[in-house]
């Protein structure tokens, strides 16, 4: 943990220990007075539960499904704030406690609110990897150690001690506040999460400060929203990393291509070695004998040429496309002029021209081939856009100058 996260961290346990000093006796008798709901608030609250009872279906299938355990942990968190509401209800709300007909006892709503930190953290680490983020998870594990030894004591006390001086809210919050300080790059998911807890926190602070939440169905609302929020965020987070995972495959499939694409290619370049120097010596043998025949001898200069081509441009696509990783210093024109040769032919059937500009060539430290590979693309992406666009004179420009 770093300095904020135990200024955070101790400041909380401060207030815990002088709570617990000061006002034990006076958070130990409970004061129950019964809210009657009309109505709409009735449906609003019945409405809610099933939204949270949903949820947590959806994701204990999802769990079974994919066996990721953050499915589990978020579906036992949404398993104890039902319980939660259902016990508020219970002791608080008519004409739910007439419907339930359960002992009147803070012994369950103390156990599910401990539940509800535990199954909570443990989904937030879960989910708080995906981000590559391990400092939190010493805090996380501090949080999760607290509530065991509170409902240690709620089961052996029937009344929990740690949670009626820190609500569940405030550890969430101190957790959730460093995740979002500590990661860097913040997609939809993570905020989905960050909108649905404090929703939840926003209620909770509320009624901790004096402004009841049981008078209307606020705190079933806020869970609702909470939960339908994380369900959100957990399957979109599945979704990125499924798609990133796809792209991820493809670029290794692609690697593959070019790697065999480039054994095949220096397969073809020994093959063709052999008859191309035959072809050599056989018009420096023909040289020989025309040397008073000054066409013949042109004709043998281009033909020498070609062939002279045809060894280099076998030996570009050799190395364009070997797999090799070695990195070094290399010229971004020679790189550039490199592609170009390549990719030219592939240019004339649609017409379009393509230009290097070199204001100042400069040396870069790197794979030539990557870098090459690169280029490749962006002209191929290119020439597909002008020919979907049909631009008139489609051109291609390339301008190489020293970066500022």
């Amino acid at each position: 943990m770093d300095k904020i996260m135990k200024i955070k961290l101790a400041l909380v346990l401060i207030y815990l220990g002088l709570a617990i000093t000061l006002f034990y006796n006076h958070h130990a008798s409970l004061d129950i007075h019964i809210f009657k709901y009309n109505t709409m608030q009735f449906m609003v609250a019945i409405l809610s539960l099933g939204v949270i009872l949903s949820s947590s279906i959806y994701n204990f299938a999802f769990y079974f499904y994919i066996r990721k355990k953050q499915y589990l942990y978020y579906a036992l968190s949404q398993f104890a704030i039902l319980s939660l509401l259902i016990q508020i209800e219970n002791l608080f709300i008519s004409p739910f406690n007439e419907y339930y007909d359960f002992i009147r006892d803070v012994f369950i709503l103390d156990i599910s609110q401990i539940l509800i930190i535990i199954f909570s953290m443990l989904f937030i680490e879960k989910f708080l990897k995906l981000y590559a983020i391990e400092r939190l998870s010493k805090l996380i594990h501090i949080v999760i150690y607290i509530a065991l030894v509170d409902l240690v004591f709620t089961l052996i006390f029937h009344h929990a001690i740690i949670i009626k001086f820190i609500p569940s809210f405030i550890w969430i919050l101190v957790v959730l506040s460093e995740a979002y300080r500590l990661i860097e790059k913040k997609d939809v998911p993570f905020y989905f999460i960050i909108v649905g807890w404090s929703t939840v926190l926003l209620v909770s602070m509320l009624e901790f400060i004096g402004v009841s939440a049981v008078t209307f169905p606020y705190l079933h609302v806020a869970f609702a929203i909470e939960s339908m929020l994380l369900s959100f965020a957990v399957s979109y987070k599945f979704k990125l990393i499924e798609d990133e995972k796809k792209i991820q495959q493809t670029l290794l499939l692609q690697q593959s291509r070019l790697a065999s694409m480039g054994e095949m290619i220096s397969i073809i370049a020994h093959q063709w070695r052999q008859p191309l120097n035959f072809l050599s010596f056989a018009l420096m043998h023909i040289k020989r004998g025309c040397k008073n025949d000054e066409d013949a001898l042109l004709t043998i200069k281009d033909a020498s040429e070609q062939l002279q081509y045809m060894s280099q441009t076998i030996e570009n696509f050799r190395n364009f496309y070997n797999p090799s990783k070695n990195r070094a210093d290399f010229s971004i024109q020679k790189s550039c002029e490199n592609t170009l040769q390549i990719v030219s032919p592939t240019l004339l059937p649609s017409k379009i021209d393509i230009e290097l500009n070199t204001k100042e060539d400069f040396k870069f430290f790197g794979n030539s081939n990557e870098f090459e590979q690169v280029i490749l693309n962006i002209v191929n992406n290119a020439r597909d856009i002008l020919v979907e666009r049909k631009v008139e004179n489609p051109k291609i420009e390339i301008t190489i100058d020293t970066p500022q």
